[in-house]
C-alpha cells in the first residue's frame, strides 16, 4: 500500500515536471501565442482523478516553481493555478459525467480564467494589452485536452491508479 502510494506521487511529479518542460521548450515566435498552458492541464486532470490527493499549498508551491522557471511575475501562476484547482474541487463530480467536448470546453474555460488572471497581474505591473490573443493559448488547450487526457488515462492505467471517488 506504501510503495502503492509512492508510485502514484512519483508518476503524478513526473507528468508535472514533463508538463513544465513543455511549458519552458523554446518555440518560433509565431507559435508562442499558440502555446498550450502544460502545467494547467496536467493539474487539471489530477486533480480530476484524485481530488483528494491535491493540496491547495502544493498547488502554489508549483506555481511559483513556475514562475521562476518562465519568469514571471513571482505568484502570477500560483493564484491560476489555486484558483482554478479550486474550481476543479468543486465541480469535479459533475465534470466526470460530462461528455469529452463538455469537458473540453470546461478546460477552455478553465484556461481562459487562467488566462485572465495572468494578463491582469501583468497589466498590474504596466504591460499593455491591447488583443483578444490571450484566448489562444486556452483555444489551443482545450484542443489539445481529449488526447492529453487519453494518453494520461493510459499511463495512469498502468501503474493501476484507480479514480478517487
Amino acid at each position: 500500500m506504501w510503495l502503492d502510494r509512492v508510485a502514484h506521487h512519483t508518476l503524478i511529479f513526473a507528468t508535472v515536471l514533463f508538463a513544465l518542460l513543455l511549458d519552458i521548450y523554446p518555440l518560433s515566435f509565431e507559435y508562442q501565442t499558440f502555446r498550450p498552458q502544460f502545467v494547467l492541464l496536467v493539474v487539471i486532470y489530477w486533480i480530476n482523478i484524485l481530488p483528494q490527493s491535491t493540496s491547495m499549498i502544493l498547488l502554489l508551491v508549483l506555481g511559483v516553481v513556475q514562475d521562476t522557471v518562465v519568469g514571471t511575475p513571482l505568484g502570477q501562476h500560483g493564484l491560476v493555478l489555486v484558483l482554478v484547482g479550486y474550481l476543479c474541487l468543486r465541480t469535479y463530480r459533475r465534470v466526470r459525467h460530462f461528455a469529452r467536448w463538455q469537458v473540453a470546453l470546461w478546460v477552455f474555460l478553465l484556461v481562459l480564467l487562467g488566462q485572465c488572471l495572468s494578463y491582469w497581474v501583468q497589466s498590474l505591473q504596466g504591460r499593455e494589452l491591447t488583443s483578444l490573443g490571450f484566448m489562444l493559448p486556452a483555444l489551443a488547450s482545450a484542443s489539445l485536452w481529449p488526447l492529453l487526457s487519453m494518453l494520461l488515462d493510459a499511463l495512469r492505467r498502468t501503474q493501476r491508479i484507480a479514480r478517487q471517488i
